[in-house]
């Protein structure tokens, strides 16, 4: 079945206020290009975000030709407003997966997640880590959803499934990091990085490799048969290509059935640069086992980054007004684990991000969409799962197997 052009367009107000990214991002520098109405090319990434910015990497890596194509300027969209934690641990844990997918896809599904951390590590230190990645521990605490018994059981999986890691009673908890919690699993291998600079170093690399950028160019028109796919901009530009691929962040086209995604809504902030020793040991991700949950990070200057109170919110304007409360929020939390820490904000923002039903991302083949596949619906994961997406991406469009495709199967549900 082939698909027709004609799509309504769907755009959405992504984010507001600022983030502590925009401030410090290293300048991004593309070619200019002279003026064109048609461009022929291998691959079309639609979305020049943290998503879009893997795939053109890998593709031209490849030795495939890229035009990557935005309505909103280069990673000044939701990758702004990540809180840019690197985690292989994913919003479902290990127990939940067990129950739906049974043991051996759970101990998969986790076991790619850490080897797509450890990629994006190399993949930055091959670039020259112009991202400021670093390796961090994480800290899983206790919480609402699961408390320590349930902790002590995902870590039972984890090790089965090859992945190390322990467990911290209350007492080891404090005394090795400080935080007042019943319990807590400790791992190695996750990571931070800024998002925008680990998009820029992606981009410029695909860049200086020769894929074409265009943006700002919004996309209205999509038709993919057969024998080969194009867009058009609103502009009046056409492109045509082999492959399409979906990476326009949450602004899925409506011929995309994603039966189990949903837009919700998050906030975060970021505190002033924290007096010397507040920071707590190895500066580890810190996330909780809660509903809602909260999460922190450091940052190279000593700032605390902190987010979560995430609600069920798909309206902008009413996601904006409560930007004051969650912040308030969101303070208390941080000063009741880190007493000693200066929650004054820095940079305040909130945004809406995708998750799934499953806590699993949609990544593949578009159904009824010849030579059309999509990442979307990423949670907490947004650039782990990225980097999952590109390496999957270029398998499916190569004619290739991959043993996540049904479990990320975009129609799945």
């Amino acid at each position: 079945m082939d698909g027709a052009a004609n799509d309504q367009v769907v755009t959405l107000d992504l984010r507001s206020g600022q983030t502590i990214w925009e401030r410090d991002a290293r300048p991004f520098a593309r070619p200019t290009l002279p003026p064109v109405s048609n461009l022929r090319t291998d691959v079309i990434v639609v979305g020049a975000g943290i998503t879009g910015a893997f795939l053109a990497e890998r593709f031209t890596r490849e030795g495939r030709k890229v035009a990557i194509l935005d309505r909103h300027m280069p990673r000044r969209a939701s990758t702004a407003a990540s809180t840019a934690l690197l985690q292989w641990e994913i919003d479902a844990p290990m127990l939940e997966l067990e129950g739906e997918l049974g043991f051996e896809a759970a101990a998969a599904i986790y076991r790619r997640s850490v080897a797509a951390v450890r990629g994006i590590g190399h993949l930055a230190a091959d670039l020259g880590n112009a991202a400021d990645f670093s390796w961090r521990p994480t800290l899983f605490l206790a919480g609402n959803e699961l408390g320590p018994a349930d902790l002590r059981e995902e870590l039972r999986l984890r090790l089965k499934a090859g992945i190390e890691g322990e467990y911290l009673g209350p007492g080891d908890l404090a005394a090795r990091f400080g935080f007042d919690r019943e319990g807590a699993l400790l791992h190695a291998g996750s990571a931070v990085a800024h998002p925008m600079n680990l998009a820029n170093m992606l981009l410029s690399a695909a860049l200086s490799r020769g894929a074409t950028l265009l943006s700002p160019a919004l996309v209205v028109d999509y038709d993919t048969t057969s024998q080969g796919v194009s867009v058009r901009t609103e502009a009046g530009l056409q492109v045509d290509g082999e492959i399409l691929v979906l990476a326009n962040g949450y602004e899925l086209p409506p011929f995309v059935e994603a039966r189990v995604h949903r837009i919700t809504s998050t906030w975060a902030f970021a505190t002033r640069p924290q007096a010397p020793g507040v920071l707590w040991p190895d500066e580890a991700l810190v996330w909780e086992a809660s509903e809602p949950y909260a999460y922190m990070r450091s940052t190279t200057d000593g700032r605390i980054v902190f987010g979560g109170e995430d609600e069920d919110i798909q309206d902008a304007d009413r996601r904006d007004a409560l930007l004051p409360e969650k912040i308030a929020t969101l303070r208390g939390k941080l000063a009741a684990l880190v007493p000693a820490a200066d929650t004054t904000p820095d940079a305040t923002w909130t945004g809406f991000f995708s998750e799934t039903e499953d806590g699993l991302p949609l990544i593949g083949a578009v159904p009824g969409r010849p030579r059309t596949f999509a990442a979307f619906g990423y949670g907490g994961n947004g650039i782990t799962f990225s980097a999952i997406a590109a390496d999957m991406i270029a398998r499916l469009a190569a004619g290739q197997d991959d043993p996540a495709r049904e479990w990320f199967a975009v129609d799945r549900g």
